[in-house]
């Protein structure tokens, strides 16, 4: 099918898959759907030859007879139809919630007792989720139980609305929180103070009876504080020991959210000096390595794979990455594998200081990422340094500064920091042994705010000195 989808029946097409694809043809020949037959063959023609014109099309369809717009547009229109409502079921398949929910109101609006209480056990006692589309639901379910019961139960017994407000409670509360958190991690991306409403009173309900002893309520609470409070490693902590032993309880997608969380706040304490969050960040990846409903459900970014290399390694974790490099590679997009084993395997030999071998594996790495070809640029840079070879060096210097010149996809900022690092690495392989040399370029480095990697730099410096 074509790349770019020209209009919405193409558009709808391009997103099945081959599998979907075939159901679809079944759903197509199904009497339950009683379906134009003409659609089917429409809908094969389309596959074929996704370019198709509508005459074209027509022509297949009803050979010999003269072109009919209105017609041809009926047809298009109910393919479009079916479509959805085939997408609309497999999406359904997988909200197994919200179908019982479905079902329980269609049994009880049939008058179907005993398949009703069946369905209704299952919706307040099963074992679901539990994020805030599940408290909605059994908000939503307890409401319609309570129409149910007035069917069929004599007016004079009350009714459980107490049920029905607390459900509604614990959504509207977890919603809350839930939102909360994505807006105060957005101002905190934006550097922008942005007011929540009415957050104090969630605060004060979600620390309170009953709600406090609903996981989801108490990990995205105290995920908050670690955005908003000034005091937040205590909420870090909490968060994440819930995130840990609550993770049964949120689907793939949203648990990987929440460690998004966790991750993020450990960046930005690293971000911010205290390197002892590298170790606790590495726990929090080896937790998710560990957690095979997070392996399993869809492929991990390369960055991500890429960061979980370089931050072991820093730890002195050599052992732990070089398995992970051989055993975890699958984690990644098969797409990727390759340029990625490469370069994680050139950073593994830089680290470990087998610089020739880090140097010939760079050869492998095909640099169409800009981050890939700014890492690997840095890694070379190092690796000259690390051999002394003084001519590879500068000459890794000069193109390293020229392709930051010419390079229009790295910000400014990025550009200031590897100038920097490229400008006082030069300056001490030129320093050689020069105490006075080394120590003036040392003052600079620790003024300089904006260069990538000083601890390096420092250390290249210490170890020149003859320092322990």
């Amino acid at each position: 099918m074509s790349e770019t989808p020209k209009n919405k029946l193409s558009e709808l097409l391009h997103s099945l898959t081959i599998s979907e694809q075939k159901s679809f043809e079944t759903y197509l020949n199904s009497p339950f759907f009683r379906c134009d037959k003409e659609l089917l063959i429409l809908f094969n023609r389309l596959l074929s030859y996704p370019n198709s014109s509508k005459e074209a099309a027509f022509a297949h369809l009803f050979p010999g007879f003269p072109y009919n717009d209105k017609q041809m547009r009926y047809l298009i229109s109910d393919l479009n139809r079916h479509i959805e409502n085939f997408i609309t079921i497999k999406a359904l398949d997988k909200k197994i919630l919200l179908k019982k929910a479905i079902a329980a109101k269609s049994l009880s609006d049939r008058g179907c007792e005993k398949a009703y209480n069946h369905v209704h056990l299952e919706i307040t006692t099963g074992n679901h989720f539990q994020n805030s589309a599940f408290f909605r639901l059994q908000f939503e379910h307890a409401e319609e139980h309570l129409s149910h019961v007035a069917r069929i139960e004599s007016r004079k017994n009350i009714p459980d609305y107490g049920s029905v407000m607390n459900h509604l409670d614990t959504f509207y509360i977890l919603k809350k929180l839930q939102l909360s958190c994505e807006i105060a991690n957005m101002a905190n991306i934006l550097n922008r103070k942005i007011e929540i409403p009415l957050i104090d009173e969630i605060n004060k309900l979600a620390t309170s009876s009953p709600y406090q002893n609903t996981p989801a309520i108490s990990i995205y609470f105290n995920l908050l504080q670690t955005l908003t409070s000034n005091n937040p490693e205590d909420h870090f902590k909490e968060a994440e020991k819930l995130i840990k032993f609550n993770s049964g309880l949120f689907d793939p997608k949203e648990l990987n959210e929440l460690y998004q969380y966790i991750k993020n706040y450990c960046v930005r304490k690293i971000n911010q000096g205290y390197t002892e969050y590298l170790k606790t960040l590495f726990g929090i990846y080896k937790d998710m390595l560990g957690n095979t409903k997070l392996t399993q459900h869809e492929y991990m970014s390369q960055y991500e794979f890429k960061n979980i290399v370089s931050i072991s390694l820093r730890l002195g974790e050599k052992k732990w990455c070089k398995e992970f490099l051989e055993k975890q590679l699958s984690l990644i997009p098969p797409q990727e594998r390759i340029n990625a084993s490469a370069y994680n395997t050139a950073y593994y030999y830089f680290m470990t200081d087998e610089f020739k071998k880090a140097i010939r594996k760079l050869q492998e790495v095909e640099l169409n990422d800009v981050f890939y070809q700014l890492d690997a640029r840095v890694i070379l840079l190092k690796s000259y340094y690390e051999l002394d070879e003084t001519e590879a060096f500068f000459y890794q210097v000069s193109s390293f500064r020229l392709f930051l010149l010419r390079n229009k996809g790295i910000s400014e900022f990025q550009k200031t920091i590897y100038r920097n690092l490229i400008k006082f690495l030069a300056a001490i392989m030129r320093a050689g042994i020069s105490t006075t040399k080394l120590k003036a370029i040392r003052v600079e480095i620790e003024k300089e705010r904006n260069v990538a990697d000083p601890a390096y730099l420092l250390r290249k410096i210490a170890i020149a000195l003859g320092e322990p």
